[in-house]
């Protein structure tokens, strides 16, 4: 899915030397911020999938809290606002002060990371407590059914996407005056993830060949009871929202007259086959945009209700209406229906990212749809291969 940042904390403590410190002793934690060149992520079954849209990468504001494991109690927290970060390949350092007690007397901390938490409403900062972040939740008026949220949010004070990320239970490697988080061989990497999910339709209609002409499409509806009334700003494994609940009311992204359709030679040209996930995502985005065609008569397909929601564990689910008539008579309209579902359970989560195709072929409509995000496991092994880590 999408994977934003990577994140290494060292510390560095030194005398009045200035590196790192003042005339007290003073001691840092380095916070070093890597952003990748904006890949997309994918499933593993389908592979990488280069980024789409820069907003939904940028990262406008920037908080990371260090807790103690044992008990929670603050270590540091930085409220950062980034600068290199956003350019390509960009990377920045941020520093953390952290009290002398704890460098002469180190134990296993929690850190905890949100960019962009004014999208969702919520106001942190350095007494927001451990447990405070665990309980976060991105609320109904955001990211939800009632206001659908079809671009990245750009008012000012509330820009970007709700993204997180969170590493508990990781030792100190060292001994004052330097410091890591980490073990003596391997240093402490945490994701940043954008806390929603997306998904967008992607229609045609075949040319010719078929005896019933599709009059319209009349409605395209999410099903009630998919999206959570809350869900959680930081990353939980396997989260389950049954005991907090669903909003009942559907989502309709409306109808479509059949002649606005864009007509193609073979729609199952456009269908998710085999191919590297990247290439589908060019051939789809190009497509869309009229600089892909399988075909001279192709039209450009159309998109439909992309859509940033809040996660999910349900498997969604919708209903397509249409309807259609025989050529040249206009008297008779039959009114047809189709389903549509994701994979499974669980594959809304934060971070995807899902195509629905649909189109008209054979005297119906036709569904098939395509997860073209999902999470890829990073390690400090690759920390200088930008093209070994991604996001969408």
């Amino acid at each position: 899915m999408w994977m934003l940042l990577v994140i290494v904390l060292l510390t560095a403590c030194s005398d009045h030397s200035g590196e790192g410190s003042d005339e007290n002793g003073d001691c840092f934690l380095n916070i070093y911020v890597y952003a990748p060149g904006r890949p997309m992520l994918t499933r593993a079954d389908v592979g990488e999938i280069a980024h789409r849209e820069i907003a939904e990468s940028t990262v406008h504001t920037l908080q990371i809290w260090v807790f103690k494991h044992s008990d929670g109690s603050l270590v540091g927290h930085l409220d950062a606002t980034p600068t290199f970060l956003n350019e390509t390949d960009g990377q920045e350092l941020f520093q953390m002060k952290v009290e002398k007690e704890f460098a002469d007397h180190p134990e296993n901390v929690d850190v905890y990371v949100v960019a962009n938490a004014e999208s969702v409403g919520l106001t942190l900062g350095r007494d927001t407590k451990r447990d405070d972040l665990d309980a976060a939740m991105i609320g109904e008026g955001k990211f939800g059914v009632s206001s659908l949220v079809s671009s990245v949010p750009d008012q000012e004070g509330a820009e970007g996407l709700p993204m997180s990320g969170v590493k508990k239970d990781q030792p100190i490697y060292g001994s004052f005056p330097a410091l890591r988080i980490g073990s003596q061989d391997k240093m402490t990497t945490v994701q940043l993830t954008r806390a929603v999910s997306k998904l967008r339709f992607v229609l045609c209609r075949i040319a010719d060949g078929d005896s019933k002409e599709l009059v319209s499409i009349d409605e395209i509806q999410l099903n009630g009871e998919m999206i959570p009334t809350e869900s959680y700003l930081m990353p939980v494994a396997n989260p389950s929202y049954t005991t907090i609940g669903y909003v009942s009311s559907p989502i309709n992204y409306g109808s479509v007259v059949g002649n606005t359709i864009p007509t193609v030679e073979d729609p199952m040209k456009y269908a998710y086959e085999t191919q590297a996930a990247q290439d589908y995502e060019n051939m789809i985005n190009g497509a869309i945009a009229g600089t892909y065609k399988a075909a001279e008569s192709d039209q450009p397909l159309k998109q439909l209700g992309l859509t940033y929601l809040r996660e999910s564990d349900k498997q969604l689910t919708g209903t397509i209406q249409y309807s259609v008539q025989q050529k040249g008579n206009t008297d008779e309209t039959q009114v047809d229906h189709t389903t549509f579902s994701i994979a499974a359970p669980g594959d809304f989560y934060r971070n995807r990212s899902w195509i629905i195709y649909v189109f008209y072929m054979d005297a119906k409509i036709h569904v098939l749809t395509v997860t073209d995000m999902g999470v890829k496991s990073w390690t400090s092994d690759n920390i200088n291969d930008d093209k070994s880590v991604y996001n969408w």
